[in-house]
C-alpha cells in the first residue's frame, strides 16, 4: 500500500475560496514489530546484512538499518547530543520510516546570539541544514521526544503531492493508533528563526532603515529548559529557515520540559525567507500551526482534529497565511483562529500600547481565503431544542476567530460554518 502517497489523497485538491489547497488524513498501516533502545542490528539475517545502509550519519554515528526502516539511538540524536552538521535522510523502499528514540535538535539551538555570532552563525544558513528527501517520514518513539530546528539552522523539506513528507510518531508507523484522531503520542515540531518579536526591545520601526535590537534577543522556546534549551528572536525578519513543501505534521502535543504543551508546529521568529506551502496539522492536542513574531509567509494549509487553536498568533507576527482550511473534530476543537496583537494588553500603559502602533511591533497579520468548519458541543434541551453550548471539549468549545486586543489583522475571503 502507497501509504504515504495515500495521505495527501484522502482530502484531495480541495477548493476553497478561489484557493486550491492539498489535505490529508489517516493513519499508516505500516507493521513493524515493537522496538526498543538496543540499536544493534542482527547481522545473521543474510539478506538484511547484504544490503547497504540507506541511514544518515550525524558525522560520528550512523543509524541501523532494519529493513524497511532506519533506527537512530539517543547516543545518535537527543536533548543535548545536537546534530551540529549537514544530515540527509534519504525516502526509503517499502515505506520504511526514520524512528528516532531520542529528541532532535538541530544545530546549536542552546546557546545566545551572541555565542552563536561568535560561531559565524547570524541568520538562517549559517548553521547545520537538515534535508529531507520527498517521501521521508520521520518517527518518534513517545510523547516526551520532540523535534527542534534551531537559530541559523534550516529544514529542507521538498515534498510532493504523491510523496509528502510525513513526521508523525512510531505509534502511527506501527498501526497501532486507536483512532486517526488520536493526539500526544510524540511531542511536537518548533522552528526557531532570527525575526523579530515584540517580547524583545528595538530601535527605529520595523521594516524602515535604522531598525534594530536594543540590546539582546534570546528567548526560550516552547519546551526550553535544561538539556532541551532551545531560543529565538532577533531584527531580521527577512531570516531564512529553510523549505517545507507538502508537509504533514501528525498525532503530536504533549507536555515536555518546562511543562509547555508543544504545538503540530510552532514557529518562533521565523523570517519571510522561509518557504511554508502546502502543509497540514492533523490531530494535534494544543495547537496545530502557532507563530510567536517573524514574519513566515504561509499558503496551502489544512488543520484537521486540531484539539486547540488552529491557528494561532503572538508577539508582532507580521506575515501572511493564504488559502487555509480548517476541519474541527465533531466535538472536540477550540477556534480556527486566536490572535494576540500584544501580550498582557490589560497590563500595558497607553504610552506602551502607541509606541507598538508606531513601530509597526504588534501583531499585523493578513489572512486571505480561510474556511473554518467548527464544532461546538451543543446542549440539547428535553424540546430538542438547542439551548446553548457546554465546554467538554479538551480546551474549550469549537469557535471561529478570536481577535483580541492590539491586533491590527487583515481578514479577505473568510467563511465561518
Amino acid at each position: 500500500m502507497d501509504v504515504k502517497g495515500s495521505l495527501f489523497r484522502k482530502i484531495a485538491s480541495v477548493l476553497i475560496l478561489g484557493g486550491s489547497i492539498i489535505g490529508c488524513g489517516g493513519s499508516g498501516d505500516i507493521n513493524i514489530a515493537p522496538v526498543t533502545n538496543d540499536s544493534s542490528v542482527d547481522n545473521s539475517v543474510s539478506n538484511a546484512a547484504a544490503q547497504t545502509n540507506p541511514c544518515a550519519s550525524n558525522g560520528t554515528i550512523q543509524g541501523d538499518f532494519e529493513a524497511p526502516h532506519c533506527f537512530y539511538s539517543t547516543a545518535f540524536a537527543d536533548s543535548g547530543v545536537n546534530i551540529t552538521t549537514d544530515m540527509t535522510l534519504v525516502d526509503l523502499d517499502d515505506d520504511g520510516a526514520h524512528v528516532f528514540y531520542g529528541s532532535v535538535f538541530i544545530g546549536e539551538v542552546g546557546a545566545t546570539a551572541a555565542e552563536l555570532a561568535a560561531d559565524g552563525i547570524t541568520k538562517g544558513g549559517d548553521g547545520p541544514k537538515l534535508t529531507l528527501e520527498a517521501g521521508v517520514t520521520m518517527a518518534f518513539v513517545d510523547n516526551t521526544k520532540f523535534f527542534v530546528i534551531g537559530r541559523g539552522s534550516q529544514i529542507f523539506a521538498r515534498g510532493t503531492a504523491a510523496k509528502p513528507i510525513v513526521i508523525t510518531s512510531l505509534s502511527d508507523v506501527q498501526g497501532t493508533i486507536d483512532s486517526p484522531e488520536a493526539v500526544s503520542q510524540w511531542g511536537g515540531m518548533v522552528i526557531n528563526g532570527f525575526a523579530v518579536t515584540n517580547k524583545c526591545s528595538y530601535t527605529g520601526t520595523r521594516g524602515e532603515a535604522g531598525f534594530a535590537l536594543d540590546g539582546t534577543c534570546d528567548l526560550g522556546s516552547e519546551g526550553s529548559e535544561g538539556q532541551d534549551t532551545n531560543r529565538y528572536g532577533g531584527d531580521n525578519d527577512a531570516d531564512n529557515s529553510g523549505v517545507l513543501e507538502y508537509f504533514i505534521v501528525k498525532h503530536t502535543g504533549a507536555q515536555v520540559a518546562n511543562g509547555d504543551e508543544l504545538n503540530g508546529l510552532t514557529f518562533t521568529g521565523v523570517g519571510s525567507g522561509t518557504t511554508v506551502s502546502n502543509a497540514q496539522a492533523y490531530s494535534t492536542y494544543d495547537d496545530g500551526f502557532e507563530f510567536f513574531g517573524g514574519a513566515v509567509n504561509m499558503e496551502n494549509y489544512v488543520a484537521v482534529y486540531v484539539n486547540d487553536d488552529s491557528i494561532d498568533i503572538d508577539e508582532g507576527y507580521n506575515g501572511t497565511i493564504t488559502n487555509a482550511l480548517v476541519i474541527q473534530n465533531e466535538t472536540n476543537g477550540n477556534r480556527c483562529i486566536e490572535a494576540d496583537g500584544i501580550g498582557s494588553y490589560s497590563s500595558k500603559t497607553d504610552a506602551f500600547i502607541q509606541d507598538m502602533f508606531t513601530r509597526k511591533l504588534n501583531s499585523r497579520p493578513t489572512i486571505k481565503n480561510l474556511t473554518c468548519i467548527f464544532s461546538p458541543v451543543q446542549k440539547v434541551g428535553s424540546d430538542n431544542v438547542t439551548v446553548g453550548t457546554t465546554a467538554t471539549g479538551t480546551h474549550d468549545p469549537g469557535a471561529g476567530f478570536r481577535l483580541r486586543e492590539g491586533l491590527w489583522p487583515t481578514i479577505e475571503n473568510a467563511l465561518v460554518i
